[in-house]
């Protein structure tokens, strides 16, 4: 009997199939592999488009500011003002830094829309406008010339030239017809339809209905016997402080209050034209050769106001020394003849 010794071993591999259990825990963890991709990846997109918009905004912000900085830049008035000081060489002012500094404090405590009148146009002109450059800011010179060129120079200015009837060699005489004339020079009425030889009333009409905060007189020359003086201006602009309120109701009344500088108040003409009109009493401060003086508007009813400016009138104690330079000394129309 033979024996077969070779052995054939056949393995069979039997697959169990998953149970329904089996399949839906697969299922879950793929489930969670997936939600965790999707969370990975949506997270990744908001963080980087977070990036992104923060750098659009940030450049945009910037851009803006630029942009903004430039269109709030230096009003043209502002800018004009910088250039004219910037190429004046040497400077040509008049004025100390502390006499500008002491106008432009008080105009800046008027607020934004500050009412600004100016006898004369002098190389500051474009300071007081650009200070004032919110608010109204006229001018008034003795020079049809200088105000035109002015004006061209400056589109939009507000200049007016004035004929002055009146000389520095006349000054003595001046204050001696006031003194006469009680009635045609009186501290509060319409310049207008005044007949003061002291008194400015060939200005356009609204410069004598606006109410100043502030009035510079800084001209018109006053250096020589035949130059107009600074008489007129310092009457006028006592009559424009003191007049201020009439006419008015309480609801309408603005500020009853003027500042009045009178520049080169170291002279003896502005000095006593000063002291009559502006009044001592109403002196605050000398600054340099500055008079600042601060004008209240006359209140009650017109008819019962004293014909006087001040409290305590002033009084020569000496006579106008004569100027050099001009003509000679000269009558005043109308006081000698009558």
């Amino acid at each position: 009997m033979k024996t077969n010794t070779n052995t054939n071993l056949i393995l069979f591999h039997h697959h169990t199939p998953l149970t329904s259990k089996s399949a839906s825990a697969v299922a879950a963890a793929n489930h969670h592999r997936l939600l965790l991709i999707f969370f990975l990846s949506f997270f990744t997109l908001i963080f980087s488009f977070s990036l992104f918009s923060s750098s659009i905004h940030s450049t945009t912000t910037s851009h803006s500011l630029s942009s903004s900085s430039s269109s709030s830049s230096l009003s043209p008035s502002v800018l004009t003002a910088l250039l004219h000081y910037t190429s004046s060489s040497p400077p040509n002012t008049s004025m100390s830094f502390s006499e500008l500094s002491t106008i432009s404090t008080i105009i800046h405590s008027h607020g934004p829309t500050c009412n600004l009148l100016i006898f004369g146009l002098t190389h500051e002109s474009l300071l007081w406008r650009s200070i004032n450059f919110q608010g109204r800011t006229v001018f008034v010179d003795e020079s049809p010339y200088s105000v035109s060129k002015f004006e061209q120079s400056n589109p939009g200015v507000e200049a007016y030239d004035v004929v002055y009837s009146t000389k520095v060699s006349q000054a003595e005489k001046l204050l001696g017809y006031y003194k006469t004339r009680p009635d045609e020079c009186r501290p509060v009425q319409n310049l207008l339809f005044s007949d003061c030889k002291l008194g400015i009333n060939d200005l356009p009409n609204f410069v004598y209905e606006i109410d100043w905060d502030v009035i510079l007189i800084d001209g018109p020359r006053g250096y020589a016997s035949d130059s107009p003086g600074r008489m007129a201006p310092i009457f006028t602009t006592a009559v424009l402080a003191k007049s201020k309120d009439f006419g008015k109701t309480k609801k309408t009344k603005t500020k009853t209050k003027t500042d009045v500088f009178v520049h080169e108040f170291g002279r003896k003409i502005e000095r006593v034209y000063s002291d009559e009109f502006l009044c001592e009493e109403n002196l605050v401060e000398v600054v340099g050769d500055l008079g600042h003086f601060v004008v209240a508007a006359e209140e009650g009813e017109i008819e019962k106001l004293s014909n006087g400016f001040c409290r305590n009138s002033t009084k020569l104690s000496e006579p106008f020394t004569p100027v050099s330079g001009g003509d000679e000394e000269e009558e005043v129309g109308g006081v000698d003849d009558d």
